[in-house]
């Protein structure tokens, strides 16, 4: 398997099922992910203002391409190619095929304490969960 970056396509973007979920932000920096050439699905992140080399991920993967370790790979490469040392994912809590996939890659969900504050200060919604990868 062969996993590339092209440039964002939004057209092929909105295509996919799921990509309402995820809100392409003038901050963010976003690819499309080619696997053995063909477009699979789209991966970027959003910048965090603290800490430092830390974003927030968002990735949508084409259902014929999901479960062959794309959004490992992609993820991983991200964190790499913009020198990342944090990834934090917000997944809702209806969509164990993406929290059980990214607890795979090495991602773990925040502590009740640290969910709840997100929660009470507005940062998360009461149907999400939020995950975070740390590379040292």
């Amino acid at each position: 398997m062969e996993i590339e970056f092209d440039e964002f396509n939004k057209v092929f973007f909105e295509t996919l099922d799921g990509h309402e979920s995820v809100s392409i932000s003038a901050d963010g920096t976003y690819y499309t992910i080619l696997y053995d050439n063909e477009k699979a699905g789209v991966v970027g992140y959003i910048p965090a203002k603290f800490p430092e080399h830390a974003g927030f991920v968002q990735i949508v993967i084409a259902p014929k391409f999901r479960g062959k370790g794309i959004v490992g790979t992609a993820e991983n490469m991200l964190m790499q190619k913009h020198n990342l040392k944090i990834l934090f994912a917000t997944i809702k809590k209806d969509n164990p095929a993406s929290i059980r996939a990214h607890e795979k890659i090495g991602f773990t969900i925040l502590d009740n304490e640290e969910l709840g504050e997100l929660r009470r200060k507005g940062f998360l919604k009461s149907d999400e969960i939020r995950m975070e990868k740390i590379w040292i």
